[in-house]
């Protein structure tokens, strides 16, 4: 198990173009809370919100290549680290019971060699402020969905755009001249 300066963190990697990675770092429970469809999952069933948030987030580290931290209050126990479905670059963080996800977050803006490339969504005026302390970049919640969604559809629009273009060679034209 990682410790949290460990966390602190995940250094930020280089990507296939030799361009650094933006970090997401989602503050998971202030976000379950301004969703309102999570929200009232969330009543239900609380994992199952979790869960819910998580497959929400997953075009989003797909889409954009970022590397991902969704941060939990803790569940009752000591920090646990795991990765989403396997996926390298998306973290799941459950803090301690004693810190608290809003401790873990500022940690890992203190830990951070190169705070420029995190960006911390959350609604949290607290927590933003601690992004821009440590020259970070806060968003909040509502505009990280938007991000999201535009991500998505440029996505969808390469794809189609990839169809067309390969749908397009496959037409089969008789060019050959009969005569009449």
């Amino acid at each position: 198990m990682r410790t949290d300066l460990e966390i602190g963190f995940i250094s930020l990697q280089w990507t296939k173009v030799n361009k650094m990675q933006e970090h997401l770092i989602i503050d998971g429970n202030n976000a379950l809370h301004a969703i309102p469809e999570l929200k009232r999952e969330m009543r239900r069933d609380r994992n199952q919100a979790r869960d819910s948030l998580l497959r929400l987030l997953e075009p989003l580290q797909s889409f954009e290549g970022c590397m991902m931290t969704v941060v939990f209050d803790g569940r009752g126990g000591p920090q646990s680290v795991s990765k989403h479905r396997g996926i390298e670059e998306f973290t799941i963080v459950f803090s301690s019971s004693a810190q608290g996800a809003d401790g873990v977050i500022e940690r890992m803006l203190m830990a951070a060699k190169q705070p420029e490339r995190i960006v911390v969504i959350t609604n949290d005026g607290l927590i933003r402020n601690c992004a821009y302390a440590h020259q970070a970049t806060a968003m909040r919640v509502e505009e990280a969905f938007k991000r999201l969604d535009h991500s998505i559809e440029t996505s969808l629009s390469i794809r189609e755009k990839t169809e067309r273009t390969r749908n397009a060679g496959k037409t089969f034209e008789n060019r050959i001249p009969f005569s009449k």
